[in-house]
């Protein structure tokens, strides 16, 4: 049982990352009703995504990551979209982390010791550190971190529930329908790691299953509960990141536990992700570990000296992009190992496909056509 927690902790420490800070402002948008439908919804997809990806795993005898498994199942040329949509999903959320993590240390800190450049440097040495451990105790020190992480989520939720004017609570605004959806779809996704979960676990269908969904649902409940407080007690007052805005109202003690909160979650995200990006190159690319482990670390360091430093812009290019991409890929990948095993598809087998797919298309469009309009 010890060892089916740590397996759904390193999904969720995953998941749980700089996206969770954007729900607020998107739910408060779109009013907080149509945000939820959309968080059940887009929980729903990506639970779907989730275990899809982790049926083709089991059903792959050696282990690959992303561009390896759809290149087994599509061909040549999917495993080539899928490697330049993971090295720019994954490039661009360690950017993220950084960004954010940096910012975080910054408040908890009072602003003391370093700048902006100084702690973004000791983000990428801590990842960098941490990630050289070996994957049983990287395990450990990300099980740690997520379950403090959640409790401390737990903590200001409780914190803040007498704050609440349920007057805030409400809103339902049609025109706002895709607001939440990039910063969803980007907080929920997580399946870069399902390979990590399943070699954890062993090839046991059902624990990883289980792992899998348990693991995907429990980051969507904190969110709505996150959501939740931070829209009940702000109201339209929400910060585009969630914590600041708070300031005012529940003043600095809840706005330094708010940054705790978030440098948790980064630095969860951080460490797993850099791991898997590493194997990344180890396994589908057969670049040497220490080569991999160096890189990786430096990639977010160099594309802050180069200047992209907006992390709100480079989320929503990731979730359009990189996340829809590797989504579809899924799903089409899924396809082809259910015709090679000889099975009988319904019509609602292709329905239920074509929906995924037009959503994904829907949502990549709109966040492109977003992301242009306001660079």
């Amino acid at each position: 049982m010890k060892r089916f927690w740590q397996a759904v902790f390193i999904l969720s420490g995953m998941i749980i990352g700089a996206g969770m800070f954007g729900i607020p402002f998107s739910f408060a948008r779109a009013g907080f009703w149509l945000g939820t439908l959309e968080l059940a919804v887009l929980t729903s997809v990506v639970l779907v995504f989730h275990v899809l990806y982790a049926e083709l795993v089991l059903a792959t005898p050696d282990f690959h990551r992303m561009p390896g498994y759809m290149g087994r199942f599509l061909g040549r040329w999917a495993s080539m979209v899928s490697g330049w949509s993971a090295f720019f999903g994954i490039s661009g959320s360690l950017l993220v982390y950084v960004l954010l993590g940096a910012t975080f240390l910054q408040t908890i800190v009072g602003g003391y010791f370093f700048g902006e450049f100084g702690w973004v440097i000791g983000m990428v040495i801590m990842g960098a550190v941490i990630t050289r451990f070996s994957l049983k105790k990287e395990t450990l020190v990300n099980s740690i971190l997520t379950v403090l992480l959640v409790g401390f989520i737990i903590f200001i939720v409780t914190l803040l529930i007498p704050k609440i004017e349920f007057i805030h609570i409400g809103g339902f605004f049609l025109k706002e329908v895709f607001a939440p959806y990039g910063v969803l779809l980007f907080a929920l996704s997580g399946g870069v790691v399902i390979p990590d979960v399943v070699t954890y676990l062993g090839r046991d269908r059902t624990r990883v299953r289980r792992a899998v969904v348990v693991g995907t649902v429990l980051p969507a409940v904190l969110y709505f509960l996150f959501a939740f407080v931070v829209v009940g007690v702000s109201g339209g007052l929400v910060s585009p990141e969630a914590i600041t805005g708070l300031q005012v109202i529940a003043g600095d003690f809840v706005v330094r536990i708010g940054s705790i909160i978030g440098f948790l979650a980064v630095i969860t995200s951080f460490v797993v992700l850099s791991s898997s990006f590493q194997a990344l190159f180890s396994l589908d690319f057969g670049i040497p570990r220490v080569v991999s482990w160096g890189a990786v670390s430096l990639i977010p360091l160099v594309l802050y000296v180069f200047g992209f430093t907006d992390f709100i812009s480079v989320i929503g290019a990731v979730g359009a992009v990189a996340i829809g991409i590797d989504s579809a890929l899924v799903v089409a990948s899924y396809h082809m190992l259910k015709r090679r095993e000889g099975h009988r598809f319904s019509w609602f087998s292709y329905v239920w496909k074509f929906l995924i797919f037009f959503m994904i298309a829907a949502g990549v469009i709109y966040e492109l056509y977003t992301f242009f309009r306001t660079a």
